[in-house]
């Protein structure tokens, strides 16, 4: 197999770069769009954001400006493409359905609109990158399964802290090392699940010019903050890798990168996990909630392996020297992600390749959605990163079983009655709202659930 490089000159050469459509031009996707630039072998051909100058903006800054136009419909995406321009529209199903591009990314982070962007573009033939991971840990599932039946990618991306901890995983496996623990960093503070898209920018330090170019999303950002975030990515990690959470909501320990083999170990070994085989977050603040730890993983990525031989023991602890579990856990870790720097990286793999950097294998968790506050009957739910809920991972057959609302199913529902701070929501807890998303959970539900 040739090394992607290779591969990508020639398409660079013979003028046949993979031709990619980015659905949202907000950081991720304007940081992506930015990359391709990088990238011989790959463009941002089509671009859909519903401010399209957004979009003109971040080609600019690319020295791509001369090359833009404005597209409202399919023919005129496509004759743009042929004539080597890029196109930007505020119509992100003509961008999913064209037949302009190789590659679809939704990077819009609503789960609504990430449901049906990625049917749109399964149907239409192309491959599609998941960016928007509150889309995938609610109907992931079935959109992999009609990926598969179409022919074509559905993955998550490299990049993401799933998609970088899934290569770990992957490696460690074709390895037969054993999975005791797999996750990422997180910065938690005690105040944090209170959190409001309000206090996002005093809260990551951003200045107004920042927050103004790089387009900030408060919902998302907060997301980050209030814990949600980590539990979606945790969630996605789960269904692609068949690992479930120790407990709901994972135990999160306050942990230095020395002490993460130790501590993500069994209790009887000294640990604090039930079971081995499951997804887990490291707290880089202490038990105080208030104060940094001094060598933490912050927002890097983990896996805890095991191995009973004595002689790769022997070899491990010469290599890694962090351990735990007797002598028998070991850490590895990646101290960064790089989010839409690497992305690129996915988007070639499904194009020359055929193959995802991570995919559901399965439902094995879901985000359950818990009140923020006390919320009382006739309040409408807003999703996460809001002022309303946060999302805790649970796995699948609890959930199922107790009818717990996803979080992905939760903006626009409204309650039928109070529901206490800290509480799980139910279904019978509100009224639906009748999307697009909801029909293909249901079908989700139906497809892998029947007979349980």
């Amino acid at each position: 197999m040739q090394l992607f490089t290779h591969l990508l000159a020639e398409r660079q050469a013979s003028g046949n770069p993979i031709r990619t459509a980015v659905i949202g031009a907000g950081k991720f996707g304007g940081g992506l769009i930015v990359q391709l630039a990088q990238c011989p072998g790959m463009e941002a051909s089509v671009v859909a954001d519903l401010d399209p100058e957004r979009a003109r903006a971040v080609f600019a800054s690319c020295g791509l400006a001369e090359r833009v136009v404005v597209a409202d419909s399919a023919s005129a995406i496509v004759d743009a493409v042929r004539a080597g321009r890029l196109a930007i529209t505020d119509d992100p199903l003509l961008a999913a359905a064209s037949d302009a591009v190789d590659v679809v990314v939704d990077a819009t982070g609503v789960p609504e609109a990430g449901a049906l962007h990625a049917v749109t573009a399964i149907d239409a033939g192309h491959h599609i990158v998941m960016v928007n991971i509150e889309a995938d840990v609610t109907v992931g599932a079935a959109l992999r399964r009609r990926a598969d039946a179409a022919g074509v990618v559905y993955t998550l991306v490299d990049g993401d802290q799933p998609g970088c901890t899934m290569h770990m995983i992957e490696w460690a496996r074709t390895l037969g090392f054993e999975i005791v623990a797999a996750g990422r960093g997180t910065i938690y503070y005690a105040t944090d699940r209170e959190g409001t898209p309000d206090t996002v920018q005093e809260r990551f330090g951003f200045s107004d010019e920042v927050m103004r170019r790089r387009t900030i999303n408060t919902k998302m950002y907060n997301s980050f903050r209030d814990g949600t975030k980590a539990q979606v990515e945790m969630t996605a990690l789960s269904n692609m890798t068949g690992l479930p959470p120790d407990v709901r909501g994972m135990h999160e320990p306050s942990v230095n990168i020395a002490d993460i083999a130790r501590v993500l170990s069994l209790k009887e070994e000294g640990g604090v996990l039930e079971s081995s085989g499951v997804v887990e977050l490291a707290n880089s603040i202490a038990e105080d909630g208030k104060t940094p730890l001094k060598r933490p993983l912050n927002m890097g990525v983990f896996v805890v392996i095991r191995t009973d031989h004595p002689f790769i023991q022997e070899d491990l602890k010469g290599y890694i020297a962090i351990e735990g579990g007797n002598g028998r856990n070991f850490l590895l870790h990646r101290p960064y992600h790089l989010v839409a720097v690497e992305a690129p990286i996915t988007i070639a793999k499904a194009a020359l390749f055929g193959i995802p950097t991570g995919a559901p294998i399965g439902h094995t968790s879901d985000v359950i959605t818990v009140a923020k506050k006390d919320l009382k009957a006739g309040e409408v739910l807003d999703g996460g990163g809001g002022y309303t809920v946060s999302g805790l991972i649970e796995r699948a057959g609890i959930s199922m079983k107790e009818g717990l609302l996803p979080l992905g199913l939760s903006a626009g529902a409204t309650l039928n009655n109070d529901v206490a701070q800290g509480a799980a929501i139910r279904y019978a807890d509100v009224e639906m709202v009748d999307s697009f998303v909801h029909t293909i959970r249901k079908m989700q539900n139906m497809t892998l659930w029947k007979g349980h």
